[in-house]
């Protein structure tokens, strides 16, 4: 069964990357049917890394997301489901996002590519007591599945800076791409947010308790996992009682994404807490 994960998860990260170079080209030489191409392609592996997500978690038992090899598979994953369920709800205005499928598909062939890398070992392991818990499960995946729209939410936001930039230097940037990227970048936070204030800090509280005696203990990734979530709280306030929007609101979710990639991967290796499971 481990045989058939891998070959599954590495059709996911060639149709990742061809998601990537087919929405790259639809971009540079303006072919909607390469945008199309880059959708179905993007849709091919995450259908690949779900089928081989359900086989390792049958096979464990569990949501497969014990160690940094799965986590980085599972992050793969929700980069991908976030971007397809935006494309999803942006029909009729799909040619607008699609740049942000660039790098949506990147990521995702990133996450994977990293995971198969020597680094890490795609063998099952004996779980921990901490991690023998279905809290662990629901707080991991809703945290994650959050970040899945973050992360949209950041690459149509880092675009939207680019694009402006160079549109203020250059000019024929259309008003329309950029207010869509905008858009696209808050109905994704909108939707990621609650996610991951369930999965991190609700659902995480009691997994806390379940392995530790305690609901909240300042651990370093606790800690940053509160920072991060105070920043997208800063994000929706401003934007919703202040009216930022646009570039303003657009650095607040660069930041905020930064952060949490920095809980998930940073802390693990620069700050060693309670966390840290290999």
């Amino acid at each position: 069964m481990l045989s058939t994960q891998i070959v599954l998860f590495n059709v996911a990260t060639a149709t990742y990357f061809v998601g990537f170079v087919a929405y790259l080209l639809c971009v540079v030489l303006r072919r909607q049917w390469l945008g199309r191409l880059g959708t179905a392609s993007v849709a091919l592996g995450f259908v690949a890394q779900t089928a081989g997500l359900l086989l390792r978690g049958i096979s464990m038992k569990t949501l497969p997301v014990t160690n940094t090899y799965e986590a980085l598979v599972f992050y793969g994953w929700v980069f991908a489901l976030g971007y397809l369920t935006t494309d999803l709800l942006s029909r009729g205005e799909r040619r607008h996002i699609r740049v942000v499928g660039m790098l949506a598909g990147l990521f995702a062939c990133v996450s994977l590519g990293l995971a198969s890398s020597p680094l890490y070992s795609a063998a099952t392991q004996p779980l921990v007591p901490a991690l023998q818990s279905h809290w662990l499960a629901l707080h991991v995946g809703f945290t994650f599945l959050g970040e899945g729209f973050l992360a949209v939410a950041f690459c149509s936001s880092l675009l939207f800076l680019v694009l402006q930039r160079r549109g203020r230097r250059q000019g024929g940037v259309a008003d329309a791409t950029l207010e869509r990227l905008d858009a696209t970048s808050y109905k994704a936070v909108a939707i990621g947010f609650p996610f991951f204030t369930l999965g991190g800090l609700f659902f995480g509280a009691i997994w806390a308790k379940y392995a530790w005696g305690r609901y909240w203990g300042w651990d370093p990734k606790e800690t940053f996992m509160l920072v991060t979530w105070l920043v997208y709280v800063l994000y929706l306030h401003v934007r919703l009682h202040h009216g930022w929007r646009e570039r303003r609101a657009a650095w607040i979710a660069v930041v905020g994404f930064l952060l949490a990639l920095f809980t998930f991967a940073g802390v693990n290796y620069l700050i060693r807490g309670l966390h840290s499971y290999g």
